[in-house]
């Protein structure tokens, strides 16, 4: 790890000179290089972190079929901040946002997640919560069986899949439009 730039200035929230602030660059084993940013204000206590991409890869599209429930168990995801992962056979998309959550889990866990995003969506609207719970209910026999495809896209390549079994995962490097350019 390398300190890229360190400073101290006026604070973003209540303008005193006591902001020190840090830039270090660190060298990560799935995403590369990353910018680690970090900032304190002695006067009010505001604090400031993020981790940026200093380098950033092809455009990618990983197609990732789990043919049982070992492959779900034993197959790790790396979603970056940037990555949208998507099953067109479960009916989901979680999408970065504006502020994407990077992960590195195995897609069993991943699933567990969508299912904890779906528990919340059954409070948040009440009208559907059937629905969720069938929505949820496929979720889980769909981790001890398999049978479904997961899609992780990422603009800026860093999101990717480990399977456990060799053939159940494709990538596909896109243009910029999403369009694939080729395959591995």
């Amino acid at each position: 790890m390398s300190v890229v730039f360190s400073t101290e200035a006026a604070c973003p929230v209540c303008g005193a000179k006591t902001f020190r602030y840090i830039e270090m660059l660190y060298d990560t084993p799935f995403f590369g290089n990353v910018l680690i940013q970090s900032g304190y204000c002695q006067t009010c206590g505001y604090r400031f972190f993020d981790i940026d991409y200093a380098e950033v890869g092809r455009p990618t599209r990983v197609i990732f079929t789990a043919r049982d429930g070992v492959d779900v168990a034993k197959s790790f995801l790396i979603r970056s901040k940037t990555g949208t992962i998507y099953s067109p056979d479960l009916g989901f998309t979680l999408e970065p946002g504006s502020h994407g959550e990077p992960m590195i889990t195995t897609v069993e866990g991943f699933l567990y997640k969508v299912i904890d995003y779906a528990e919340r969506l059954k409070v948040l609207e009440p009208e559907g919560r059937e629905r969720v719970d069938q929505f949820i209910q496929r979720v889980y026999r769909k981790i001890e069986e398999g049978g479904f495809t997961l899609v992780v896209e990422d603009p800026l390549g860093k999101s990717l899949v480990i399977p456990y079994r060799e053939g159940t995962a494709r990538v596909e490097y896109l243009d910029a439009i999403g369009q694939p350019q080729g395959s591995t």
